[in-house]
């Protein structure tokens, strides 16, 4: 909305939506008081959401708040987390390094795996190390989640996500993260999105209904503006006063969209029908659609004003002219700033820092967009992408995924090769920063682009497909679940059948240590392609104790050779100590306390896991502190050592309470205390830690069935039955639940006719006990 006045200058004026105004400020008092908050602005395509926010972050500077942005985009090429990333990289700008390291803290390296500058403003920052998907993702998560409440405590912070409608499924797990911690928090996290044509399919709404489900979402929608306020936006826009027939007409058409009013008002102002004295010009025709005014408002504009729009429509919302200027003929630098300049003059673009420039709004690139043949598109797309290489040059990997998308629209044009080469480096930078949905999407564009089967059984035929296929396998076993982790190890083995054939012993190494899945998940050959691996490498090197290591936990869990896992995990723990390699040896002693534990040598799983609990200690991973305390609380009470198991259940209660690790791994710190709790007959605390752990794993069958006996136990066979068939639900899941569903069911089943004298189900019970000792 804008205001005319009498030197031509336009000033921004923000009318209407005062009752959403005061809702939305009452939150910025509250974050700023301390209590965080997490707000959405809904509502359809120019409805005003963004235009409410910036009114709201005006209010919030006056409230003594800082106020980011960060924005999506519906075109492709855009590197994960991208909103957060332009939020953070504008807050540390300006920031002094000091503070900067002090709000950051330990996280600062984790922090840096998505925004290069962080390493540029605090040099020296050490590299993470490499830990499984899940838990990096948390790191990193957990890195951002601190510094920016942090940050926000030295000044409130307010962080605006602009169309989240178009954000990557990476940027919305990090937003669903953040909101479960701000709640004691100085900030305020305000998003705006569409609406309309959101599937219940569609990632957004996705997060959404978790948001929503959790307690965690306030949603402010926004429709259109009243019939007095139409009229006053008509006359701070066209600075007369329109009649009251005119105004309703307006209204009626627009339905008090303030961006279709806007335009419609621009329009008829550009073809002079709406000026004081034009009388009977007011019921002129209001045309049917934003799209149709905002064409019709382009008639407007010169011709090479007009095409140098739709040229630069093709780079996104956001445009750089040195970068469209190559596709412009007789066009100097001088008339193309004069054709910014008419532009902007039109209210079509706006300026940017740093010599950019965007579209006022979505639907003006749109238009132009779709004035284009394809062919030209693609045209145009490959020379943008020949010149973003030029201007690049040697630093154009950071880059990757924007050529990416260049090159696939342009593939008509120039082929395959740049298409396939950027998003394989695409991919892997995705990889890096832990954007695993989009890497499995670069990853899958290049091997089709190649023709290669995505699931077929055929070895990579050179070292691109191979790179290809074990991008796609780490970016399946990060998303996926059940049958899909077979998926990616199928992928993984194609990769790796070229590198062991190719003698790339290197890559043949990494591809076969990478944790596909977690070691009780039994697939297929993955014990077989580990040894193969290991038959490469000198059997006491440090590649070796690697393998060793992964080897070792899953012939113990998933193939039950118990013999075989000893041997090979105090191999891996030897070399460890050699190496002075702690997170190996952590990992190693783990392992070795689940094997021991699963055989039911509980003294031996005891003893692997102190000395792991102890050296996790030392280098404070929460994660590895979770798993190694599981096995040694579970050994002693089997062992019947309350007295000793107590401390160790009690640590996994507050690390899970502190949510200072992963959802998907906080419901097994419940497990132990659970168990404790109700073989001191501690039915209260039983059902207490029970409900918690539940609460963040509903389907955990180490949960579940403790649950089931406690309910039985207590008499409210009525509640035990439901849990019971909340087992039965995830013993018929596939994944790598499934089999420990399956033992528990079968014994919590046993137990229960035990309990009430009532032989029931004992089909299922031993259909699932011969389903196990089959495997």
């Amino acid at each position: 909305m804008v205001e005319s006045n009498p030197t031509g200058s336009i000033a921004r004026v923000f009318i209407g939506r005062q009752t959403e105004l005061a809702e939305l400020e009452a939150n910025v008092a509250e974050a700023v008081a301390g209590q965080g908050r997490l707000v959405m602005l809904a509502g359809e395509p120019a409805i005003g959401k963004t235009r409410t926010a910036q009114e709201l972050g005006v209010l919030a500077e006056h409230q003594g708040a800082q106020v980011l942005w960060g924005r999506c985009y519906e075109e492709e090429g855009v590197p994960p987390y991208w909103p957060w990333v332009q939020a953070i990289r504008s807050y540390i700008s300006g920031k002094d390094p000091e503070e900067l390291r002090s709000e950051m803290g330990a996280g600062s390296q984790h922090v840096a795996e998505i925004i290069s500058e962080v390493r540029e403003r605090l040099p020296g920052l050490g590299t993470p190390p490499h830990v499984e998907p899940e838990q990096a993702c948390f790191r990193l998560f957990d890195a951002i989640t601190n510094f920016l409440k942090n940050a926000a405590q030295n000044q409130p912070l307010m962080l605006v996500l602009d169309d989240l409608q178009w954000a990557d499924r990476s940027s919305l797990l990090l937003l669903e993260f953040l909101a479960r911690e701000i709640e004691a928090s100085h900030l305020l996290l305000v998003g705006t999105y569409r609406d309309v044509d959101l599937s219940p399919e569609h990632p957004f709404a996705r997060s959404i209904d978790v948001l929503n489900r959790e307690g965690l979402l306030q949603r402010v929608s926004l429709s259109g503006h009243t019939q007095s306020d139409v009229a006053r936006l008509i006359e701070v826009t066209a600075g007369v006063s329109p009649p009251e027939d005119f105004v309703e007409a307006v209204h009626t058409q627009t339905e008090g969209n303030p961006l279709f009013i806007t335009e419609v008002v621009r329009l008829l102002m550009q073809e002079g029908d709406l000026t004081a004295d034009s009388g009977a010009t007011w019921t002129v025709r209001i045309p049917e659609g934003v799209r149709e005014v905002i064409g019709r408002r382009l008639n407007g504009l010169s011709q090479e004003a007009n095409e140098i729009l739709t040229i630069a429509s093709v780079s996104g919302r956001e445009f750089d002219p040195t970068v469209i200027a190559p596709l412009i003929e007789d066009t100097n630098e001088d008339q193309l700033r004069e054709v910014l300049q008419e532009a902007m003059a039109a209210l079509l673009i706006e300026e940017l820092p740093r010599g950019r420039y965007q579209f006022s709004h979505a639907l003006v690139r749109e238009k132009f967009a779709e004035e284009m043949s394809q062919t030209r598109k693609a045209g145009l797309h490959a020379t943008i992408g020949e010149t973003l290489e030029e201007i690049y040059g040697v630093d154009v990997e950071p880059h990757a995924a924007e050529l990416a998308h260049h090159f696939r629209e342009a593939q008509t044009a120039v082929g395959i090769e740049k298409l396939v080469h950027y998003s394989l480096l695409a991919g892997d930078r995705a990889l890096a920063s832990y954007g695993y949905e989009d890497a499995l999407d670069y990853s899958e564009r290049g091997l089709v682009a190649r023709d290669i089967d995505l699931s077929g059984p055929q070895p990579a035929n050179d070292e691109e497909a191979a790179a290809l296929l074990f991008g796609l396998a780490r970016a399946k076993s990060a998303t996926g679940v059940g049958h899909q982790l077979s998926e990616a190890f199928s992928a993984l083995s194609r990769a790796f059948e070229y590198y062991a054939g190719a003698g790339s012993v290197a890559q043949a190494v990494a591809a076969a240590e990478f944790p596909i899945a977690p070691p009780p998940y039994r697939i297929s050959g993955v014990a077989q392609l580990m040894a193969r691996a290991l038959a490469m490498v000198p059997a006491d090197s440090h590649e070796a104790g690697r393998l060793l290591s992964r080897y070792g936990g899953i012939l113990g869990a998933a193939d039950r050779d118990y013999e075989g896992a000893q041997q090979a995990l105090g191999r891996a723990i030897a070399i460890a100590r050699r190496e002075e390699d702690v997170p190996l040896e952590i990992q190693a002693l783990t392992y070795a306390a689940d094997v021991s534990g699963q055989h039911l040598h509980w003294q031996e799983s005891v003893d692997n896991g102190l000395r792991a609990i102890e050296l996790a200690a030392s280098i404070e991973t929460p994660q590895s502190e979770l798993h190694s305390r599981y096995w040694t609380s579970i050994s002693l009470l089997h062992m019947g050592d309350l007295n000793a198991a107590r401390p160790h259940t009690t640590v996994m209660r507050d690390l899970a309470q502190s949510r200072r690790t992963p959802r998907e791994l906080a419901g097994i710190g419940f497990a132990p205390i659970t168990t404790l709790s109700c073989l001191e007959g501690d039915w209260e605390a039983g059902h207490e830690y029970s409900d918690q752990g539940l609460e963040v794993s509903p389907l955990n069958p180490i949960l579940l069935s403790p649950r089931v006996l406690l309910e039985h136990q207590t008499g409210e066979s009525g509640q035990g039955e439901i849990y019971l068939e909340r087992l039965l639900e995830t013993m018929r899941l596939a994944g790598p639940d499934q089999s420990q569903a399956s033992v528990r069911a079968s014994m919590a089943i046993a137990a229960i006719a035990r309990i009430t004298g009532v032989s029931y189900r004992l089909e299922i019970a031993e259909a699932a006990a011969e389903a196990v000792l089959s495997n």
